[in-house]
């Protein structure tokens, strides 16, 4: 195909664009987003291997299916390490980042269910992981921090948990990383607001 047909081809799929989505902007990084999803075969959208039923349902089961994967090879990692899930980890990875946090607050930044989180939390106190200590500007609070024995088990976490990681995303090369990356951060950006508001159950009300 020389450059002047490329061009037509180019000009036609611009315009095909603008017609399916009248709302969004005629941007660059919107009709790349656009191409990438036209260009995938009606027969891969029409295959539903896992669930039989739909895209949607189909999605769903297939992220469920990534975050076990994920939670095993992190759990293997982190074999010799005091931490029992890879759920104890990730608590103790982000009271490292975040320093002193709220038990409410800690399981908001993990957007993580309420009563198992708490369990999480028990659990990394009954180990000697993290600790309470009063809150200075509540005196009825409490927040969590890392004890010097939980600052020990995370470091040794940084070092294997990249091994999971990597194996997580291996079959995929850095441009596709970097999209996957972008469509979960735009998943997470509609679903945490979601996950924070009491009334959950409205959004599943058809």
């Amino acid at each position: 195909m020389d450059k002047y047909n490329l061009t037509k081809v180019l000009v036609s799929l611009v315009g095909t664009f603008w017609e399916e989505n009248p709302e969004k902007a005629c941007t660059l990084n919107n009709f790349l987003e656009w191409m990438e999803v036209h260009n995938v075969s009606d027969e891969a959208d029409e295959e539903f291997h896992i669930t039989g039923h739909s895209m949607e349902v189909e999605l769903a089961a297939h992220i469920g299916r990534l975050s076990r994967y994920s939670n095993t090879y992190i759990k293997m990692a982190l074999e010799g390490l005091p931490f029992s899930t890879d759920m104890e980890f990730a608590f103790t990875a982000i009271l490292d980042g975040a320093g002193a946090v709220g038990k409410t607050d800690l399981i908001r930044m993990m957007a993580y269910d309420k009563s198992s989180g708490m369990g999480v939390i028990k659990r990394l106190l009954k180990k000697g992981i993290i600790e309470e200590f009063p809150n200075p500007d509540d005196k009825r609070g409490k927040l969590l921090r890392l004890t010097e024995k939980g600052k020990e088990a995370v470091e040794g976490g940084y070092q294997k948990a990249p091994l999971a990681a990597n194996l997580v995303s291996q079959s995929l090369n850095e441009k596709e990383k970097k999209r996957l990356l972008h469509l979960l951060r735009k998943l997470d950006n509609f679903h945490y607001p979601i996950y924070l508001n009491e009334s959950q159950k409205d959004y599943l009300s058809s």
